[in-house]
């Protein structure tokens, strides 16, 4: 009886480890984690969606886990006050504070191509930035290309490390900071008020400028508009005359005496219209007076 209860127990072991080895081959993925299958340490397979999945048991084939959408974030430097000095393209000293943060899109390179990918991201994007801040200069990079350069920073850091084939893909780098040294900065904040000064110079001057320009305009428009159409009055007068002259001289041509008697007699009938002829109350001066209204 002991021996068959024996046998019955290494024939239910017999089957249960083989099944047991088997099912060691199911595992599961949560929302935003991938799995990278390895058979043998070589790459066969990527998956993408969550919930159960099956690959071979240990040690044929290994399901390695990563959610591939959780955003890391890591300072650009790490040593000292985190405080990174820099060399402007104006030959400015700065000091320089800044955040990576980043994902992964590739799977396979970041997990098979780089051991450690903190320090390559740190190195390259110290190198980023001390590219491209050494093409602008220190205005710039304080005031109104602060978002350009982070932008440029973060094209230059997402090219360096898709030629290094990381895996990772750059979601942003903030400028945290841009600092003088302290040394310094007394002297440059004095530089930074006086530049504040001048742009709210700029600006009234702008503004002033910008109320008194139209109402000029408006005014030299109307001068300009009533000299235009007193011109074409003027000329309109001188065009009448002279045609009014052209057709005397046809006449004259034609019929001279006629026309100097009529023109003599229009004359005076003008010349009579506006005069007033009075007599003297003497009789004994028979003088005759005309005088012009």
């Amino acid at each position: 009886m002991k021996n068959n209860k024996i046998r019955l127990a290494a024939l239910v072991l017999l089957f249960l480890t083989p099944a047991a080895y088997c099912a060691s081959g199911l595992y599961s993925l949560q929302s935003g984690q991938h799995a990278l299958i390895l058979r043998f340490g070589k790459v066969v397979d990527e998956v993408y969606e969550s919930g159960m999945h099956y690959c071979l048991p240990a040690p044929m084939e290994k399901p390695v886990k990563v959610h591939v959408s959780n955003v890391q974030t890591i300072p650009i430097y790490e040593r000292g006050d985190d405080l990174m000095e820099v060399y402007t393209g104006d030959e400015n000293l700065i000091q320089t504070r800044a955040l990576i943060s980043y994902d992964i899109k590739s799977l396979p390179e970041y997990l098979l191509n780089i051991r450690d990918i903190k320090p390559i991201i740190q190195s390259a994007g110290q190198m980023c930035v001390s590219r491209e801040l050494a093409k602008t200069t220190v205005d710039d990079s304080i005031t109104k290309g602060k978002s350009l350069l982070r932008t440029l920073i973060k094209d230059s850091l997402q090219k360096t490390l898709d030629d290094l084939k990381t895996g990772v893909r750059v979601i942003s780098v903030e400028l945290t900071d841009i600092l003088p040294p302290k040394e310094i900065t007394t002297a440059f904040n004095g530089v930074s008020t006086a530049r504040v000064k001048k742009q709210k110079i700029i600006k009234d001057a702008e503004g002033i400028s910008n109320s008194i320009l139209p109402k000029a305009r408006g005014e030299a428009g109307a001068i300009i508009s009533e000299a235009e159409a007193h011109a074409k009055e003027v000329l309109s007068d001188a065009n009448a005359r002279v045609q009014s002259f052209d057709n005397l001289l046809h006449e004259y041509n034609q019929q001279p005496e006629i026309t100097k008697n009529l023109r003599y007699l229009e004359a005076m009938q003008s010349i009579l219209n506006n005069c007033r002829v009075s007599i003297d109350a003497n009789p004994s001066r028979s003088t005759y007076y005309i005088d012009q209204e």
